[in-house]
This record gives structure tokens, C-alpha cells and sequence, in this order.
């Protein structure tokens, strides 16, 4: 009996999935089920011919498909992903997709809806395990406009643009906003790396981290996230300024001042190149 249960307790527990992984995986029949997508979805099956799994997502954003450790378009011989639930839903082609050339070329291949509904119908039965993974992500364009320049450069459900105007940091931050994103907050090492990488520093950029709602309150704007000791930093050395009458309130990187680093600047006076995120 002790036996029975804790096998009930196990199986339930593969359910669920842990949360700080941000997963979900299933070891039941989920055919002809309808999944929410809020957090990445992983689903093992089992799978069979003629399975139908439909998908959905909160309305502004679409769906990401990808195999874990495997290639989503090699497994199109096992199943077809639709744009939408309906029967006459079309079908996702890779060669349909978007090219953004200066996506991350080391991202996991994926398929993207074009709404934030999808299924998947199975066509064979796979003969080894299959895990497929689905995630909420947001569109993302070749550009937003003039002078812009768009891509996954960090993964593969979010969406980050330059835009190479010279503007105060008001004028980009209204821009990013006009285009559903906002200017980018760089909360770890790892995404600054991999924006500077794709853009360099060579020009000036700026972000969405402030301190004009109070002087030395360090805020990213963009996530409303207070810059606390402790947090992520690269400020130039010297930056930021703490004179007391300072109106230096706004912080971009690159250019010939501060290369690589963080510095801060006149929001209104200074123009300068910017960065643009958007994120599920």
C-alpha cells in the first residue's frame, strides 16, 4: 500500500513541474487537450498518430515551438504545428519564417505562430522520446522603422531593436513605447554582453535606467526595477556622479567616453543612439 502511494505522490509530481525552471511536463495523454501557455511548456506525451494538441497564449503574443535537444523542423516528419486551432488552421513552414539576421545563430531552432493561438497534429507515432517544448514570446520584425535594426540576440521568445537616431532619452523612450517596447533595462551580465556583442559600443546607446524620480534612486525604468547595492553594475569608474545639484540623470553606455561602461548624462542635452526590448 506504502508503495502504491508513493508512486501516485511521484506521478504527481512529474506533473506539476518545479517552478523555478519555469516548466511544465507531462507524462498523461494531453491529446485533444486545450494548454494554457503562460510559463514554457515541456511535454514528453505520450504521442501517437493522429494526436491533436491546441495552444494558447495571452492575446499580444504568440507561440515558440522547439524540440528539446533537437531540431523542430527535422521533427516536421512527425507532426505539423498550424497557426491557430481551426481546422483550416495553415500550417508553419520553416522556409515561412522570418530570417532575422542578427539573431543569436546558437538559439534553439524554433517555429513561431503568428497569433496566440497553435496546434500541433501528429502525423507518426514517434519511435523514441520526443520532449516539445512551447513558449509565450513576442514578434519580432526585421525593423521598427527608419534607422532600426531588430533581433533575438539574447533568446528566443524576446525581441531587442537599435535604433541609431541621435535623440534624448524622452524622444527614444516614447519611440520604444510607440512600438510596444521599452528602453532596455540591463538587469545581468549575460543580456549587456550579448546586446554589446550585436551592436558593439562603439556609439552611444542609451537604457532605461534613471534617477530622475529621486536623485541616487537608481531605477530601470523599463521594469521598474530599483537599482539596489548588490544588483548588476558596469558604471564607468567615477559614475555615477553624487555632486547633490548634478543633472546627470540618465544612463547610456559606448562611445568615446564610456566605452563599454555606464555612464551618466543630461537626458535632455545629451543625444545618442538607443536600445529598444520587448519581452513576453
Amino acid at each position: 500500500m506504502v508503495k502504491i502511494l508513493l508512486f501516485v505522490f511521484l506521478c504527481a509530481l512529474i506533473f506539476i513541474v518545479v517552478s523555478s525552471q519555469e516548466k511544465v511536463a507531462t507524462h498523461r495523454d494531453v491529446c485533444g487537450e486545450l494548454i494554457n501557455v503562460d510559463k514554457a511548456v515541456v511535454i514528453d506525451g505520450p504521442f501517437h498518430e493522429n494526436c491533436i494538441l491546441e495552444f494558447r497564449t495571452q492575446e499580444d503574443r504568440i507561440l515558440a515551438f522547439s524540440v528539446v535537444d533537437g531540431d523542430v523542423k527535422e521533427a516536421s516528419e512527425l507532426f505539423t504545428i498550424h497557426d491557430g486551432i481551426s481546422r483550416a488552421s495553415p500550417i508553419l513552414l520553416a522556409g515561412n519564417q522570418k530570417i532575422l539576421e542578427l539573431s543569436r545563430k546558437d538559439l534553439p531552432s524554433a517555429l513561431y505562430s503568428t497569433q496566440s493561438t497553435a496546434s500541433v497534429r501528429f502525423t507518426k507515432t514517434p519511435s523514441s522520446k520526443l520532449l516539445l517544448k512551447i513558449q509565450k514570446a513576442v514578434s519580432c520584425s526585421l525593423n521598427v522603422g527608419p534607422e532600426t535594426q531588430c533581433g533575438r540576440v539574447v533568446d528566443e521568445i524576446s525581441c531587442y531593436c537599435a535604433n541609431f537616431a541621435n535623440k534624448n532619452h524622452a524622444d527614444h523612450s516614447m519611440l520604444c513605447i510607440d512600438n510596444n517596447m521599452t528602453l532596455v533595462s540591463f538587469e545581468n551580465r549575460t543580456e549587456e554582453e550579448f546586446v554589446q556583442r550585436t551592436w558593439s559600443t562603439q556609439i552611444p546607446f542609451w537604457t532605461s535606467l534613471t534617477d530622475t524620480r529621486r536623485d541616487g534612486t537608481w531605477v530601470w525604468e523599463g521594469t521598474m526595477t530599483i537599482l539596489d547595492t548588490g544588483d548588476y553594475t558596469h558604471w564607468f569608474p567615477g559614475r555615477p556622479s553624487s555632486a547633490s545639484d548634478n543633472e546627470e540623470d540618465c544612463m547610456l553606455y559606448g562611445g568615446n567616453t564610456f566605452l563599454a561602461y555606464w555612464g551618466d548624462v543630461n537626458c535632455t542635452t545629451t543625444l545618442a543612439n538607443a536600445i529598444c526590448e520587448a519581452h513576453p
